[in-house]
């Protein structure tokens, strides 16, 4: 809780540079991936599964010669998987549903405006684990041959009595967002937005640790364009 609060108040004093600032709230899509499938050993199937997000932005950030937008977000997303390796001698196994809620900065270098309608940003996302909950199975088998081996050639038992914690505690990923602007007055403004993020690093602590994340987004959201004659006013008196 405690970068929590940290990342919380640097996005307060950042927001006194921004042109505008937007909360919004949706819904997230959720399916885990891994990148080897060329590996015959390894075998893997994930099922998606649906979250929310809750998340608040400031938009037009200048930074020397950058113009950002920077996101804070809660995101709650949930996701099953099957995975599985070895060879002729044995195999083992893990399957589990898992659910997970994490706090996310988001930085956008790259956004662009059409019409100034829709909106195109381009980023990254990094992001803390801040609670877990997660039910499954691991378990495998291996081939003895004649009394070699001391053990049960068969096992199972249940994840959540094995492990204490099974997700990573840290990710950093790319995201892609697409919105469109719909005026509500002189300064208000009504947000749709489509997201895509693309995880990059690994979503769990024990096998399969090759894991990753995507996730798609739909959310709706409020703007309010800001009056930078009268914020910068504000900053020089100190009211």
């Amino acid at each position: 809780m405690k970068l929590f609060f940290v990342i919380l108040i640097y996005f307060n004093s950042l927001a006194v540079l921004c042109q505008r600032i937007e909360v919004a709230g949706g819904m997230n899509r959720n399916i885990f991936y891994d990148l080897r499938k060329e590996d015959p050993h390894f075998t893997s199937t994930y099922n998606p599964g649906w979250g929310y997000v809750i998340k608040a932005g400031i938009q037009d950030v200048k930074v020397d010669w950058l113009t950002l937008k920077i996101t804070l977000e809660y995101d709650n997303y949930i996701g099953q998987f099957k995975a599985s390796h070895g060879g002729l001698g044995g195999r083992w196994y893990t399957s589990a549903n898992t659910k997970k809620s994490v706090i996310s900065l988001g930085l956008f270098p790259l956004n662009f405006e059409i019409r100034e309608r829709i909106e195109l940003n381009f980023g990254m996302e990094m992001s803390r684990l801040i609670r877990e909950d997660f039910k499954g199975k691991k378990g495998g088998w291996i081939l003895i041959i004649g009394e070699q081996f001391d053990k049960d050639p068969i096992w199972s038992y249940a994840l959540e009595a094995e492990c204490d914690e099974f997700n990573s505690k840290y990710y950093f990923g790319f995201k892609a967002s697409i919105a469109y602007k719909i005026d509500l007055g002189q300064s208000l403004y009504l947000k749709p937005e489509y997201s895509w993020f693309i995880g990059t690093s690994e979503e769990f602590l024990e096998f399969p640790t090759i894991t990753k994340s995507m996730r798609h987004y739909l959310c709706i959201g409020i703007g309010k364009k800001l009056d930078s004659s009268k914020r910068f006013a504000r900053i020089i008196t100190g009211t």
